[in-house]
């Protein structure tokens, strides 16, 4: 099965068990009465019918849940201003963003990419790494938009992350010095301010969260329509696939002078 159609599956199938759980028959209260019930009884009733229905469901978002897609060697810890995991899930969102860029009647090319810091909800573990964890990892449905900004907005973008002493980027190197920047480059070379990039990033980043209004001022802007989790979960299947191991290194691209 392929994995976005496994996404689908899944969420559908915690919709219809969300729906089924919310079914009560309405009541009206036409009178009251208190008395004191111990506390150990069990005063509610479970629906047998019920759960026989859903019970199947739960099973399979389980099973589903459970697939590892992923190995790997080390723990990413997420951390400021760099880490394992802030740059490794940047890396994949710049890689899938150009994936996506080169075949677009636009032409796009993104430079560099950036996914905020708090979007990142928990680690991932060495070894086994599960659809699960994914969705513990990234439980909103974020997409991915590509984005074309001037330097100036991205000179912008800098002073937000160093103030905020760090956070997930990709395809740049920048230095904080007392919570402004110092060095800021684009693939290894300078900013230039009239100059347009094309960035990748999310949809709730481009629209002025977590207080990047920057991005606001793009010149253009693609929505890709594909969820973030499923981009991500889709690029570690293949690798995984491939028999690749998961193994980043800290490289310098966000320090501290």
């Amino acid at each position: 099965m392929r994995i976005d159609n496994r996404m689908h599956k899944i969420i559908y199938l915690i919709a219809i068990i969300s729906v089924l759980s919310s079914c009560k028959t309405k009541l009206i209260v036409t009178d009251f009465k208190a008395e004191n019930i111990a506390n150990y009884q069990n005063i509610s009733t479970t629906d047998s019918s019920l759960l026989a229905f859903v019970n199947p469901y739960s099973t399979e978002i389980n099973r589903e849940m459970q697939t590892v897609i992923a190995i790997s060697d080390v723990e990413l810890v997420k951390k400021k201003p760099e880490s394992l995991l802030t740059n490794y899930m940047a890396d994949i969102l710049l890689y899938e963003g150009q994936i996506y860029a080169s075949k677009h009647q636009a032409h796009p090319i993104p430079e560099l990419a950036y996914l905020n810091y708090g979007g990142l909800r928990t680690d991932l573990p060495r070894g086994k790494i599960t659809v699960g964890k994914i969705f513990e990892l990234m439980p909103f449905e974020n997409e991915m938009v590509l984005l074309r900004l001037k330097g100036d907005d991205l000179n912008a973008m800098a002073r937000m992350i160093a103030a905020k002493g760090g956070d997930s980027v990709a395809g740049i190197t920048l230095t904080i010095k007392d919570g402004k920047p110092g060095l800021f480059l684009i693939n290894n070379k300078p900013v230039q301010n009239n100059k347009e990039y094309w960035i990748v990033t999310n949809d709730y980043v481009a629209n002025g969260g977590d207080n990047m209004t920057m991005f606001g001022n793009r010149t253009m802007f693609i929505n890709t329509g594909i969820k973030l989790r499923d981009c991500f979960i889709n690029h570690l299947q293949r690798d995984y696939d491939a028999g690749k191991i998961i193994s980043p290194k800290l490289d310098g691209r966000i320090s501290h002078e």
